[in-house]
């Protein structure tokens, strides 16, 4: 990895994206797809098996396996950070990272602002296990202080920029108090990506990505994955042998091929999604628009110190509620529902019948998602295409 590091090391994303990582064969350009269940041994083989060491090439996935190695430096290089480990879903880089961290009796910092398949594996699985899970307002500096003070704690988690509320974390802030309490600070960054925001730069110690979204960016794979410091993810590496949540050679071959357009892929959607946003944020039809580069955002002046583009994630919320909402989402032609985000079409969906289907109503407008709330992932089409769309489906109203 070194040796690649320093061949990119001066050149900016867009290029990293595109050659960072990538293994080619004698006479090949791509990475190829070593679709093999286990290797040969050799004496390096065996004594690595032998002495316990990380991603011995014995057997492939849970062990060891080019392809899947090509995505993992390709993802570290792109973050600044020293090592990467994929796994077959974002989930299961989430659980796999988390639980290399606790244990019965260990406290986790976080917010419920969060993707709701998050706050649901802490809520009914991580405190079966005897895990303290703590929630507080991660954008209350001083509650933050306060919980990492009353207990010791383990690990401090959050979002860049959260799921679906888009409130944006203020990550130095929060990994110096980590830091200070001795804890591990660990960071989901999808909505955010790599282009946009390095969170180890900030000071955080592990940065997280569904690459089913905007790294891969093609609606047709699942995989996560973590970055950090080599040490610790040698550790992780122990749980994914262990709990088998591995990419498989297929999944890590699209998901380099979907890194490679990952910048301009971003640009795009991006710009698309401040045009959007701002022309939403004047429609009659619409209460309220999130989207951090909207100066009416709370965090705006923020997300400019953690940001370098404000991303094509665009929440809304429709006047009349719900039922309006869902008519609203019927009546779209261009945009497609579905519950997932980042690829190079444009999804859209409704937590409250999806990501938070499990939150009762009373819970979901506490935590400010409101009766007609929408969430949309802007892809690669035309801005007034999708303009029109949006003008027409709110038309019928």
């Amino acid at each position: 990895m070194s040796s690649d590091k320093e061949r990119f090391r001066k050149t900016k994303k867009g290029t990293r994206a595109v050659h960072s990582g990538t293994s080619p064969s004698k006479n090949s350009l791509n990475t190829p797809v070593y679709q093999s269940s286990t290797f040969f041994l050799d004496d390096n083989a065996y004594d690595m098996w032998m002495a316990g060491k990380p991603r011995a090439p014995v057997y492939s996935g849970r062990y060891y396996n080019p392809t899947n190695r090509a995505v993992e430096r390709k993802i570290a290089h792109l973050e600044g950070a020293e090592d990467a480990l994929v796994f077959s879903s974002g989930m299961a880089a989430i659980c796999t990272t988390l639980i290399n961290f606790l244990g019965q009796g260990d406290r986790l910092v976080t917010t419920r602002n969060l993707y709701g398949g998050t706050v649901g594996v802490l809520d009914q699985d991580f405190t079966r296990f005897g895990i303290d899970v703590h929630y507080i307002d991660v954008r209350d500096l001083d509650a933050v202080e306060k919980a990492l003070k009353e207990k010791e704690t383990k690990v401090l988690y959050c979002e860049t920029i959260t799921n679906p509320l888009l409130e944006v974390s203020d990550l130095p802030k929060l990994a110096a108090l980590a830091k200070k309490y001795g804890a591990t600070s660990i960071v989901d960054s999808t909505f955010a990506t790599p282009i946009s925001c390095n969170p180890i730069e900030h000071g955080f110690d592990l940065v997280i990505h569904s690459v089913t979204k905007m790294l891969n960016g093609h609606s047709d794979l699942l995989g996560g994955v973590v970055a950090g410091r080599k040490e610790t993810i040698n550790k992780i590496w122990e749980k994914l042998r262990n709990f088998g949540g591995s990419m498989d050679p297929h999944q890590a071959s699209l998901v380099e091929r979907g890194i490679k357009t990952l910048q301009i892929r971003y640009e795009r959607s991006t710009k698309t999604a401040g045009l959007l946003a701002e022309w939403l944020n004047t429609h009659p039809k619409i209460k309220r628009v999130i989207y951090p580069g909207l100066k009416t955002h709370d965090d705006y002046e923020l997300s400019k110190t953690i940001l370098s583009g404000s991303g094509n994630m665009i929440s809304f919320v429709v006047d009349g509620g719900d039922d309006e909402g869902r008519k609203m989402l019927n009546n779209l032609n261009v945009v497609s529902q579905a519950i997932s985000l980042g690829g190079v079409e444009s999804l859209i969906s409704m937590p409250y019948a999806t990501t938070h289907a499990s939150w009762t109503q009373e819970a979901r407008v506490a935590a400010g998602i409101d009766l007609g709330f929408v969430r949309f992932s802007t892809g690669l089409e035309d801005f007034e295409d999708l303009k029109n769309d949006f003008d027409n489906a709110l038309s019928l109203l």
